[in-house]
């Protein structure tokens, strides 16, 4: 019995260590985004962040994943940016990734812009290559508080319907016109 409650108070410390050392979660509610997408055909997103305890600060006390979703109706190009300013090194919140997923699997990577922005900015951005196909997609930001004034970080997103290319409007019109020549065909063959 004296092993058995040994064992049981043993356990109950590690798993009380355990929990005191968890990292702390400081994501926000998910933000549907579709209204101002559909109505503006762009939409702002951000997040401020506090920490009260200097034992939350750094990458493994604390992390955030904001979930930003939408839903598209049809074929359209996507161009998104987020930026967090850094006033002095580890100082202020560090955006570690910034993607575009659908059915939770990376469709668009964001990458840091180092060519129009400072690295001091943190400016995260994507652009579609190829139009994205209607659907439910989910802008995700990710990152941690590297000190407790924290800070935020703000984004934009824009959509606009795709426009075809010159081939695919090149390559109609021909299947057209190859339909009229063996409509044509077809009438004077019946006729004789």
């Amino acid at each position: 019995m004296h092993k058995l409650t040994q064992s049981l108070i043993l356990a109950l410390a590690l798993a009380g260590s355990s929990i005191a050392h968890a990292a702390t979660d400081l994501s926000a509610a998910s933000v549907d985004l579709t209204a101002d997408l559909l109505s503006s055909s762009s939409a702002a997103f951000g997040q401020t962040i506090h920490l009260s305890n200097a034992a939350d600060v750094g990458a493994v006390n604390n992390f955030f994943i904001d979930n930003y979703t939408f839903t598209l109706s049809g074929a359209n190009d996507l161009s998104s940016l987020v930026t967090s300013l850094i006033a002095a090194p580890n100082s202020g919140l560090i955006i570690t990734g910034f993607n575009l997923l659908s059915n939770n699997a990376v469709v668009l990577a964001g990458q840091q812009n180092l060519v129009d922005f400072d690295a001091a900015d943190q400016a995260w951005s994507f652009d579609s290559t190829q139009p994205l196909n209607a659907g439910s997609y989910t802008l995700q930001v990710r990152g941690y508080a590297a000190d407790t004034t924290a800070g935020s970080y703000s984004g934009n997103i824009g959509i606009a319907a795709a426009v075809p290319e010159p081939e695919t409007i090149a390559m109609l019109l021909a299947g057209l016109g190859l339909i009229g020549v063996v409509s044509r065909r077809r009438k004077v063959a019946a006729a004789a």
